[in-house]
């Protein structure tokens, strides 16, 4: 019974991602088609992958016995054969089935369901080939083990996507984003390892190493160095590859849509700005930590800076995700004349909030290291504060000048109507306010709860009283930011009156298939369209959108677009 409820429930949850990413068009969604049009496809992806993995096993098997002897087990084959044999034929029969269809309905090629199923083999076959090539590659320069599966799945799904790549449509531009983030992840994982073994044979290098000095210590630290590296090599090249196609070909030139913004700013300038962020605190609290924390220095400076390896070695990654993919948010959109857009502004508030976020954490560190001198406290306690002062120090160094140098770009444009009233800076302020709201109710409700146990439990003793410092340290750091963005939000309040408030505007589109013009419309800041389809009007005319939108864009009230027949288009002012 629960299994049956698990299928409902992925059944369900599938069949809502369809709709939701299904494109844009004219007609009312048909339930019916799309649930059909969503097995047949599963059905095929499922028969796909398992006549791939079939060959693979199969050819595998072969290369094994002419370039080994190894026959290996009956069973073993017996399972590739059957999967080839049976997933093959019901391939080649549903291939059939779905080749008259696509010839009797070219509307079938523009289907929701058949980009999913085009993106999902897409990203399945360069997974395959980019863990084939990465052990191709380690076999090549580090001397791996050959594993003949891998190497043969990498062929087969090669010549999958390239079957793929010759049928009609295509996958998803919400795929070339998937693949160049988990692209981005090893190449940059796989980077920093590189790095962090070239910054560790120099550091080894020049400081001195007390076995080699005894004469205990044998080996070539730079032909070492040169193996990790060339281990690491084969992932950074395989990624690499996967990154080239699915962002530098294809997402990198992609016109602006939502799912560029994204990946742009969340996946490239806010992870490099978080390992960025990562690094130099690290390299801080190593170095703090040494001049404050006498138990730090115990081991020596070789050992205690040793870290600074890794952290050298993240910053120059986070540094590069950073520098790169911010160069690439002005070609994220078709920038406004006259002013910021939403993608500048967002930029500028992620890195405010990153940096107010570390900020916050030294404040309420150090609040806690000052009443925790100041507070009563058990006896068993240590009252030494150096490390977590070391820490707070850490956090207010690494994202003071961070928010600072955000936040002051986002104030030299307080004032301005359209900077007030951006949903991207209500956002940011209203999350604040509700972070350290949550964050303030839970600290009283800590404190209640130790003050109501102490009472009921027949008085507040000295270890009640001293954990107390905790939630009185996040408390204070909370009020104080609550304090000054509330200001903030009263300058704004002040700064735009109601009455010159940007609306939510409305505008009605009449027409054939107008797709391309809702969706330069529906990138209007403030602008909600709807699509009407027109009876008797033909299905595509020339239309010039450029006109239209800038009608629209200059317009402060509801519009009514009408497409006429031969293309020509009148923008109504109406009121709601």
């Amino acid at each position: 019974m629960f299994g049956g409820l698990v299928s409902l429930v992925l059944l369900v949850t599938l069949i809502v991602a369809m709709v939701t990413f299904r494109r844009r068009g004219t007609s009312r969604l048909d339930v019916v088609t799309m649930v059909r049009r969503f097995l047949e496809y599963s059905f095929l992806y499922s028969f796909v992958v398992a006549s791939a993995i079939g060959a693979t096993g199969v050819l595998s098997r072969l290369l094994d016995s002419a370039f080994d002897g190894e026959s290996g087990e009956a069973e073993e084959l017996a399972l590739w054969l059957s999967l080839l044999i049976v997933a093959g034929s019901a391939l080649v029969g549903l291939c059939l089935w779905l080749g008259r269809r696509f010839r009797s309905d070219p509307t079938e090629v523009d289907a929701s369901a058949w980009s999913f199923y085009r993106s999902v083999v897409d990203l399945t076959a360069v997974g395959f080939v980019v863990a084939g090539s990465t052990q191709a590659i380690g076999w090549l320069l580090d001397g791996w083990d050959v594993n003949t599966w891998l190497l043969v799945a990498a062929v087969i799904w090669s010549a999958v996507g390239l079957v793929h790549r010759a049928l009609p449509g295509g996958p998803s531009v919400v795929a070339y984003f998937v693949g160049a983030t988990v692209a981005l992840v090893g190449v940059s994982i796989s980077g920093a390892v590189i790095l962090e073994h070239f910054v560790s044979w120099a550091y080894d290098s020049a400081t001195p190493d007390p076995m080699q000095t005894l004469g205990l210590a044998d080996g070539n630290r730079w032909i070492d160095t040169v193996d990790h590296v060339a281990g690491a090599t084969a992932p950074l090249l395989a990624f690499s590859g996967a990154w080239v196609r699915y962002w530098w070909l294809n997402g990198r030139t992609s016109p602006r849509s939502s799912e560029r913004d994204g990946y742009v700013l969340l996946v490239g300038v806010l992870g490099g700005m978080a390992v960025t962020v990562v690094a130099v605190s690290g390299v801080l609290h190593t170095l703090l930590s040494w001049g404050l924390v006498a138990s730090s220095r115990k081991a020596g400076a070789v050992a205690h800076f040793d870290v600074l390896t890794v952290y050298g070695a993240l910053l120059i990654v986070g540094l590069v995700l950073w520098a790169y993919h911010r160069k690439e948010v002005p070609h994220a959109v078709v920038r406004q004349v006259g002013g910021r857009d939403e993608v500048s502004r967002l930029y500028d508030h992620l890195e405010a909030g990153v940096g107010l976020l570390a900020s916050t954490v030294g404040m309420a560190l150090l609040l806690g290291s000052l009443l925790h001198k100041v507070l009563p406290a058990p006896n068993s306690w240590d009252r030494g504060v150096g490390e977590i002062a070391v820490v707070a120090m850490t956090a207010l160094i690494a994202g003071g000048p961070l928010w600072a140098r955000a936040w002051g770009r986002i104030q030299s444009h307080a004032g301005e109507v359209a900077e007030e009233a951006s949903a991207v800076r209500r956002i940011y302020l209203f999350s604040v306010f509700g972070v350290t709201a949550i964050c303030v109710l839970a600290s009283l409700g800590t404190m209640a709860f130790l003050v109501l146990l102490g009472l009921l439990d027949g008085g507040l003793d000295v270890e009640k009283v001293a954990i107390l410092r905790f939630p009185l340290a996040v408390l204070g750091a909370m009020v104080l930011v609550a304090a000054y963005h509330g200001r903030v939000l009263k300058a704004r309040l002040r700064a735009v009156p109601v009455s010159a408030r940007p609306r939510l505007r409305t505008v009605t589109v009449v027409g054939g298939d107008v797709s391309d013009l809702v969706g330069r419309l529906e990138a209007l800041p403030r602008v909600r369209v709807v699509r009407r389809r027109r009876i008797g009007s033909p299905d595509a005319v020339p239309i010039d959108i450029d006109s239209v939108v800038s009608e629209v864009r200059d317009s402060f009230d509801d519009v009514l677009v009408v497409v006429a027949a031969d293309g020509s288009t009148e923008a109504i002012p109406v009121v709601p």
